[in-house]
């Protein structure tokens, strides 16, 4: 690799913030508009510059901004609490023990190092009968396949997106499953934000991209979508 090439590729702050899927935030606003009330009250975990946050509360829900750190925080408007989501951080978060009607956790568990303790802690901060919006990279779409084919790398988890503190771990449809057959979480919508069959700019992956779109109809599995979305209800007491 020349030293053009290494300048190219490297991971920067800007480059992993760039990776958030665009209507993402617009899919799972509208799950919440369906399935909650306003004025329930919503924890937005892993806000980042509080977009979400913000449109939750101009859509009049109660929204409470947490976040691991404030580097990217942009809405000073609205208060921001720090937690880490690789402790026990629902004592951080409610040490009193309170429970919310709502956790938006939107592409947040592939940034933590074990995603069964992170919803296990999600379970404790909800109401019971309260909702989960969970969303993550579906490294199980076709795109990744084709990705990870070639470059022995899922999609969304390239170099530049696996610095510590981005995707380190990828989620799968059955360990999203298994979490919460043991957690006692149960499904109530399961489903993704759009389909793609684009893997990449350079012109070498516009072949990657074609081979996808053809063999897209013969491989099993959650091949659909870029984001994989779910609604999930904790059980009731």
């Amino acid at each position: 690799m020349t030293e053009e090439e290494q300048v190219e590729t490297r991971p920067t702050e800007e480059k992993i913030r760039a990776l958030v899927t665009p209507n993402l935030h617009d899919k799972v606003l509208g799950l919440v508009n369906q399935y909650l009330k306003k004025d329930s009250e919503i924890l937005d975990l892993g806000c980042g510059e509080g977009d979400f946050s913000r449109r939750l509360l101009a859509d009049d829900y109660r929204a409470i901004a947490v976040d691991g750190y404030d580097h990217h925080w942009r809405n000073p408007q609205i208060p921001l609490h720090i937690a880490n989501f690789d402790t026990e951080f629902a004592r951080t978060i409610s040490p009193e023990g309170k429970g919310y009607d709502a956790i938006a956790a939107i592409e947040i568990i592939e940034h933590v190092e074990n995603p069964f303790a992170f919803l296990r802690e999600c379970y404790k901060l909800l109401k019971p009968n309260g909702l989960l919006f969970l969303t993550s990279p579906n490294v199980e779409s076709i795109t990744s396949r084709i990705v990870f084919l070639y470059t022995g790398r899922l999609k969304h988890f390239g170099e530049p997106e696996t610095l510590r503190l981005a995707h380190i771990t990828p989620i799968f449809k059955w360990k999203i499953d298994l979490a919460f057959q043991e957690i006692g979480f149960k499904y109530v919508w399961e489903g993704y934000n759009q389909n793609s069959y684009h893997v990449g700019d350079r012109p070498h992956n516009k072949i990657g991209s074609v081979a996808a779109k053809l063999l897209r109809p013969f491989v099993k599995g959650e091949k659909n979508g870029e984001n994989r979305i779910v609604v999930a209800r904790r059980a009731a007491e």
